[in-house]
């Protein structure tokens, strides 16, 4: 078996038809065919059964598949190692929350992408738990997420930590007290770390949770709090942004559920060439933390 077998051999385990994998690398079917049979032969097992649907791996081909990610990488890394230079270059991508992709990287890819112009930068905004699996699975070279990661394969950075605001619109009735808070529609996103702070404040001060309304976007939320649809937790540093129309007033949590973190992550064992050094360096983060 050679590497390209291997390659062939991951693309239609996660396909799972051969049909899709022909056009994916542009094969002919019968390459893909070919492959599969040798490897069965060579290795003197069947790795996947055929169905009318297409393919689905055996134990064995679940156990081969496992292998093969890990010869792939360990290839990557060779020729991330070998190929590595005095001067940074390369691709890099980076995952973040929207909050920090909005208030914090900015400046920093700006001011990166001005000095090392030959690194490809590329930036992935998600959930924290997504970015998490990302960068576990070797999909992100690195994430900035909220709350501490305790992983064994993952190495956290402290980065900063941010104050929660309850946001709503400005009519002086908006939010006057707890009680009516309760009464208020919550804006938030599908998986939002931030709102269970809200739910844990309301459950320890003997309260239902409120009615939620979930959104795609940071944009669109806060969009709809200054219609006066109902209020969002977010940031007070991301917030502060959208003020200047005075559509939208703050409202502080108490100092118990208002304090969020957020840490870089990265993968212990990947290969840290001279690209992500100095990208790492820029964030001016201490690993010893």
């Amino acid at each position: 078996m050679d590497v390209k077998e291997l390659f062939i051999f991951k693309t239609l385990a996660h396909e799972g038809s051969i049909t899709r994998v022909a056009e994916q690398l542009n094969y002919a079917q019968s390459n893909i065919t070919r492959v599969v049979k040798k490897l069965e032969a060579e290795l003197q097992t069947e790795l996947f059964y055929r169905h009318p649907r297409g393919v689905s791996l055996t134990s064995k081909g679940n156990q081969l598949l496992s292998y093969t990610d890990q010869i792939l990488r360990l290839m990557e890394e060779t020729k991330k190692a070998i190929q590595d230079s005095e001067t940074p270059r390369g691709p890099i991508s980076i995952g973040a929350n929207e909050t920090t992709a909005s208030v914090r990287l900015p400046s920093v890819f700006a001011s990166y992408n001005k000095k090392y112009p030959q690194v490809e930068l590329s930036l992935t905004i998600g959930a924290t738990e997504e970015l998490i699996n990302d960068v576990l699975d070797f999909k992100l070279d690195g994430a900035f997420v909220v709350g501490s990661v305790k992983h064994p394969h993952l190495i956290q950075i402290p980065v900063m930590e941010e104050e929660l605001v309850v946001i709503t619109d400005s009519q002086p009735e908006s939010l006057h007290s707890i009680t009516n808070l309760q009464k208020r529609v919550l804006l938030t996103r599908p998986h939002c770390i931030h709102r269970k702070r809200l739910e844990l404040w309301l459950r320890d001060e003997g309260m239902v949770p409120m009615k939620m309304m979930e959104f795609g976007t940071l944009e669109a939320i806060i969009g709809c709090v200054k219609a006066g649809l109902g209020i969002a937790v977010i940031t007070e540093s991301l917030v502060s942004q959208h003020q200047t129309d005075g559509k939208l007033r703050i409202h502080k949590l108490p100092d118990k559920y208002a304090t969020v973190k957020t840490v870089f992550i990265r993968r212990k064992d990947t290969f840290i060439n001279h690209a992500y050094r100095k990208f790492l360096d820029s964030l001016q983060l201490n690993e010893g933390k």
